[in-house]
């Protein structure tokens, strides 16, 4: 047979001889439909798995959207929560999430199930919390994330009203090993350090609807921090909250309780007990 560029592979008399750039081209060919056919399976499987996957929603259709308690705990009882907040060593902590427009504020999270419970109390560390976790636990919620986030301080000279400390979203954040999506069923913020001067910062709540609030929409609920004060939303409520500044450096930091409902046939995959360090938290 011929050199490199005309090499002939005979094919045993049966027909023409096939050429070896021939049956290049023929391999290339088949591995190619091999591959669209792949990539076909591969998309069919991903819109399979998203359309199949579940949001799971408890709140009651009659639940208030939110609801305000000033004052909620006695002077010096909050004193102690905020003082123990503030200087809680795990604050100071950086950790290693997404940037998604979270990066000014940073934190800690403890994710615990009904049988967790006794561990979260039994730890020294977060004894101060114990008192404001017995109160707003409610009495059916079988799994929970406890947070302390501080927004950290923008420029006060450079600060813009539009910007957003805490993007908007929903609390999908229960410890669970699934693929679905368990929203919370009810959410508690309590403001531990709200600076006196402090411009902007307020919490934007928006209704669920239809599962997402429309660019442009206007909150149903504008909540200004205060101290001491104890914002509870429903749980399906998507929100928000607004960039702030401060001339005198005081930290804005907050504790958040979010409670889930899991039903008995997903409850055994909750997580027991966890803990972790983070930065750009997208809770409040």
């Amino acid at each position: 047979t011929s050199g490199a560029g005309g090499a002939t592979v005979d094919d045993g008399g049966a027909g023409k001889p096939t050429t070896a750039r021939e049956s290049r081209r023929t391999a290339n060919e088949i591995a190619g439909v091999y591959a669209v056919l792949v990539f076909i399976v591969l998309r069919f499987a991903q819109r399979y798995y998203a359309f199949s996957e579940k949001r799971f929603i408890t709140t009651e259709w009659d639940a208030p959207l939110t609801t305000t308690r000033d004052a909620y705990l006695s002077p010096w009882k909050f004193e102690a929560l905020k003082q123990c907040a503030l200087t809680h060593p795990k604050l100071r902590v950086k950790g290693g999430l997404n940037d998604n427009g979270f990066s000014k504020t940073r934190g800690f999270v403890v994710k615990f199930n009904t049988e967790g419970v006794d561990e979260f109390k039994a730890k020294e560390e977060y004894a101060c919390f114990r008192e404001v976790f017995d109160d707003i636990r409610l009495p059916d919620a079988n799994a929970f994330v406890m947070n302390i986030l501080l927004c950290e301080l923008g420029d006060y000279d450079q600060y813009n009203a539009d910007e957003l400390s805490v993007g908007l979203h929903l609390d999908t954040t229960v410890g669970i090993y699934s693929r679905h999506m368990f929203i919370a069923h009810q959410v508690s913020v309590l403001y531990a350090s709200v600076p006196n001067d402090m411009r902007g910062g307020a919490l934007e709540v928006f209704p669920y609807g239809d599962g997402d609030p429309r660019l442009g929409t206007t909150p149903e609920e504008v909540i200004a921090p205060k101290e001491n004060t104890l914002v509870t939303f429903r749980g399906d409520a998507f929100h928000q909250v607004k960039s702030y500044s401060t001339r005198t450096g005081k930290e804005r930091v907050s504790l958040v309780l979010e409670q889930y409902k899991i039903d008995d046939e997903m409850y055994p995959k909750t997580l027991r007990f966890h803990e972790a360090f983070k930065s750009n938290m997208t809770m409040m």
